[in-house]
Parts: C-alpha cells; sequence; structure tokens
C-alpha cells in the first residue's frame, strides 16, 4: 500500500484545529495506510498552536512546524520539504478527511503523477463566490490550455514530482495549486481527475470570498502566464 503525507497549513484555526485533527487520525487509523500528518503553523496569533500542543502528543505520525505567516503556500512548501511518503496530499484545516474522501482517494492513488479532485458540489457558496470561481476556472483553461473540471480542491501528488521532477511553488496565494498542474503538464507529467465530495465550512468563511484573494490570484494568474510566454 502506498504512503501518505498529509500536510495541512493552519492560520488561526483555533475553532476547528482539534476536531479536524481528530477526524483525520481516525479516519486514516482506520485505513491501515501508512502515513503522516505534517501541520505548518503559519503564524497564527490565536490559541491554534497552544491547542494543537496540549491535546496531541507528537511522533513520526503527527508533526508540528510553526514558521511566521507567510501564505498559504509558503506553509505547502515547507510541508513538501518536510515530508517523507510516497504521495502527498493538502488537506484544509475547515475540510478534513471522511471515509468517502479516503477511500476514493485510497482507489485512484497511484494512477497519475497527479491526481486533481472536482467538487461534486460546492455547500456554503454566495453566488459572488461561484462567480469568482467560473471566472477563474475559466481564465486557467484558455490561458494555460487545460481542461479540467476543478483547479483548487484537493490534490494528491506523487512526491517525486518535487524531488526528482523539481517541481517548485512560486506563489504564496490560491494559484499555487493550478501552478503544480501547469508545471506538471509542461513537463509531461501524468495527470488524472476524480470527483470528491466537499463539505460546508461551519467556521469563519472561505479565502475565495475575499475581494482582496480573488483580486491577487487574477494577477499571479496573469503573471504566471506572462512568464511562460516571454521563456518562449
Amino acid at each position: 500500500m502506498n504512503s501518505l503525507s498529509v500536510i495541512i497549513p493552519a492560520y488561526n484555526e483555533e475553532k476547528d484545529i482539534l476536531n479536524s485533527l481528530n477526524q483525520n487520525i481516525s479516519i486514516l487509523d482506520e485505513t491501515g495506510i501508512d502515513y503522516e500528518i505534517i501541520i505548518i503553523n503559519d503564524g497564527s496569533t490565536d490559541e491554534t498552536k497552544k491547542l494543537i500542543e496540549t491535546n496531541f502528543t507528537f511522533s513520526s505520525k503527527l508533526k508540528l512546524h510553526s514558521k511566521k505567516n507567510g501564505g498559504f503556500g509558503s506553509a505547502i512548501r515547507l510541508g513538501i520539504e518536510l515530508s517523507t511518503k510516497d504521495y502527498i496530499v493538502f488537506i484544509p484545516v475547515d475540510s478534513p478527511l471522511d471515509q468517502n474522501q479516503i477511500t476514493e482517494i485510497n482507489k485512484n492513488i497511484g494512477k497519475a503523477d497527479v491526481l486533481v479532485s472536482y467538487r461534486t458540489n460546492r455547500l456554503g457558496y454566495t453566488n459572488r463566490m461561484k462567480i469568482n470561481s467560473k471566472i477563474f476556472h475559466l481564465l486557467i483553461s484558455i490561458l494555460f490550455n487545460l481542461r479540467l473540471k476543478d483547479y483548487t480542491w484537493i490534490h494528491v501528488y506523487n512526491r517525486s514530482i518535487f524531488s526528482e521532477h523539481n517541481i517548485s511553488i512560486e506563489f504564496d496565494g490560491i494559484f499555487m495549486l493550478p501552478e503544480i498542474i501547469i508545471k506538471a503538464k509542461n513537463k509531461n507529467l501524468t495527470i488524472a481527475e476524480f470527483p470528491l465530495m466537499m463539505y460546508e465550512r461551519k467556521n469563519g468563511s472561505a479565502t475565495s470570498a475575499s475581494y482582496k484573494v480573488a483580486i491577487r490570484t487574477f494577477f499571479d494568474t496573469l503573471k504566471f502566464f506572462i512568464k511562460i510566454k516571454l521563456k518562449k
């Protein structure tokens, strides 16, 4: 059975972190898969770090690393550097794994270098978030000649795409997810899609609800597109 590194970036997640980690650990233990959970505390200013340190015993299966706040992409970069298993998956704190999701991941793992899940539903999305998502999806598809159903949900990566094929993450925002797909495509690595359920966030709001995040993501997309074009 393939082994799995689960990277969980956490920034001010005190309301969700304990339930999220307990659910992830329970689900992964039930599968019997060889796993590690790497929590990256991205400079939280609330009780996130304290809650984790107080309620969990760290081991080869559960690791906590704290850093200055640098954004989602920077947290993922560190998580990848620290990972040791065959495959890597990023899991948001507010969307812990459930039995159906881990079953789908296990079913598809090994089928491609990059596994890209697509949401079968989008719970908790406002009309504005749905419009932003459609525009972003269309922009990525047209600019980078991709035809995938989703670019920013849960991905599973063969760790070799980072360690052997030298794919690096340049962006700290949401764009880093399609960035990895685009770079994998340009290196002729294999990409496959699979469906995965999405569950509604219980606390706070999704980053896609922020105008600031939407604008940053738009400019990151254009910046990367221009960079690729200038290289040709």
